[in-house]
């Protein structure tokens, strides 16, 4: 079988780096600015090479230090600050979150087959959606079909109520789906049995398709520019999945 290897982009102290390693997956590089984090990292993980700003990293240096573009996954929970419900929300623009585009310069660089980035439910609402719009477009865009889906932590093993965006994205010649990555099976009976009391029309209807092992919306990039998306399709707790494919 032929060896998968990842970039961890926003690395922090490895908790892409470590699910990724869990699964087998050889992570190459991590890309960490914070000193106390590039500590953490080159302990728990020192076949890494580790590179400091995002900014000043290239693709030809990921390759380089091992990465495999045909067979590997560039992941990312690229910085929130300006995205945050909590924060003041200058979005895309903002100087943290607008590092997501440095991501864009980097799979323009290598070609990864696919990526996997992570952020907070406020990307969804920031800027009225259009934050969210810039980014599947800027990823559909450079020929990846993207999905994407909010997660919660608690049913997951983890004692902590926390609720990200996962938005996932294979090269549509790569014959890979990111259906098939998103459509984590909950199995677990108290994920589905809050998810349909808090949203029992919708997400009973979703979970449903869950079941079936069919996948529930599919969007186009005008879609999301337009905002003709439903509140009810982009604010479902847990369940909702969206393809979003190029317009023809």
């Amino acid at each position: 079988m032929q060896r998968m290897t990842a970039v961890s982009l926003f690395a922090g102290i490895g908790g892409f780096d470590l699910a990724l390693q869990n699964n087998g997956i050889e992570v190459v590089a991590s890309v960490e600015i914070d000193k106390q984090a590039k500590k953490v990292l080159q302990k728990h993980f020192p076949t890494s090479q580790i590179f400091g700003d995002i900014q000043e990293v290239t693709g030809a240096q990921l390759i380089q230090a091992g990465f495999d573009p045909n067979n590997g996954i560039i992941t990312g929970g690229f910085p929130c600050q300006d995205l945050s419900v909590a924060g003041k929300r200058a979005g895309l623009a903002g100087q943290r979150s607008g590092l997501f585009w440095e991501i864009c310069r980097l799979l323009d660089e290598t070609r990864s087959q696919t990526f996997i980035l992570e952020n907070v439910p406020g990307l969804l609402s920031s800027n009225g959606g259009k934050d969210m719009a810039a980014v599947i477009e800027a990823l559909v865009e450079r020929g990846y079909r993207v999905g994407w889906r909010v997660l919660d932590a608690q049913y997951f093993g983890v004692p902590q109520r926390r609720r990200r965006v996962f938005v996932v994205g294979c090269l549509g010649d790569s014959g890979r789906s990111p259906e098939e990555i998103l459509a984590i099976a909950e199995g677990r009976a108290r994920y589905l049995e809050k998810s349909n009391a808090k949203r029992k029309d919708s997400a009973g209807a979703t979970s449903e398709r869950l079941r079936d092992g069919r996948i529930t919306d599919t969007l186009t990039v005008s879609d999301w520019t337009k905002s003709q998306t439903s509140n009810q399709a982009v604010n479902s707790n847990l369940l909702q999945v969206a393809n979003v494919v190029r317009q023809e």
